[in-house]
């Protein structure tokens, strides 16, 4: 038999006929009529070239090669029900999944931080692999290399699929007695700092330094670097003043002698945002994992 010609769909009236061994309680399980049964049998008998069920007495009964089929058709169908079948439920107690998110030092402290406290409070059996995030993150969604990612909004434009988590506004970091700064710095004072700017791409310029731009000014930057974790260390130990994500900033302030100041001008909020590709949308997994996150910040968008 030439397997690339043999109708597929045969096989679940072969599995009734051989089961039933009978054209009429096998057209009742299929729910078909009796007549299409007894035509797929006919092509069957073709194909297999064998009778498979022939009469004896008033019933019938398996030729010797239908009798070797028998367990070999049930064992495909069953298969192929498990493979295509609905997935079984995600059991977060029970099922050790490993997920790969990646993430801003930024959003690794503000975002899985507390996801890792939460998912260790639970119980729950997630394992979880944190990498950095780089602008080929959609391409490392569409291959697998990750489940999600969560990052400002900006970095997951081209996500396909994506959920706001947070607004951030930003607010001035500088040590506690700075020497060039008043209790609510000017913007002569501000300007007149030496500046820490975060960038994960190297000198360009920020939202401060845009902002400042349309006042006609501009700020001496004299550090770039490419984390958000290691400038309030540097500013806690100089003169150097950072402006940061205020979350970011009040973690850090409650453990340094370090304060807070909002800074002399207008200057944008962004959105902290989580991001999936299609691949992993229907992931029960992975739907529950993105459940687990959305739910952290449920309150900040109420």
């Amino acid at each position: 038999m030439d397997i690339r010609s043999f109708d597929l769909n045969l096989l679940r009236t072969l599995d009734a006929l051989l089961t039933e061994q009978n054209v009429t309680l096998a057209a009742a399980r299929l729910n078909l009529s009796q007549p299409a049964v007894s035509a797929a049998l006919g092509r069957l008998r073709s194909a297999l070239d064998d009778r498979l069920l022939v009469r004896r007495g008033n019933g019938l009964v398996l030729t010797p090669r239908a009798e070797e089929l028998r367990p070999e058709i049930s064992r495909i169908l069953n298969s192929i029900h498990e493979t295509l079948g609905t997935p079984e439920r995600f059991d977060p107690g029970r099922d050790e999944r490993r997920f790969r998110i990646a993430a801003s030092d930024h959003a690794s402290l503000i975002v899985l931080r507390p996801l890792i406290c939460h998912l260790q409070s639970q119980g729950a059996g997630a394992l979880i692999e944190i990498f950095p995030l780089d602008e080929r993150v959609e391409e490392r969604l569409a291959s697998g290399v990750i489940d999600m990612a969560v990052g400002e909004a900006w970095w997951l434009r081209m996500t396909e699929h994506r959920r706001p988590l947070y607004r951030e506004t930003y607010v001035g970091l500088a040590r506690a007695d700075h020497p060039g700064l008043s209790p609510e710095p000017t913007l002569e004072e501000y300007v007149a700092q030496d500046h820490a700017l975060v960038s994960y791409r190297g000198r360009v310029p920020g939202v401060v330094d845009q902002a400042l731009a349309q006042l006609g000014l501009q700020r001496k930057v004299v550090l770039t670097l490419p984390h958000f974790l290691l400038a309030p260390l540097l500013v806690a130990e100089t003169d150097m003043v950072v402006t940061i994500a205020s979350r970011l900033a009040d973690f850090f302030a409650g453990k340094q002698t370090m304060r807070l100041f909002k800074p002399p001008l207008a200057l944008p909020t962004s959105t902290v945002a989580l991001g999936w590709h299609a691949r992993t949308h229907d992931d029960p997994a992975c739907a529950w994992m993105r459940h687990q996150i959305v739910g952290l910040f449920e309150d900040d968008r109420s």
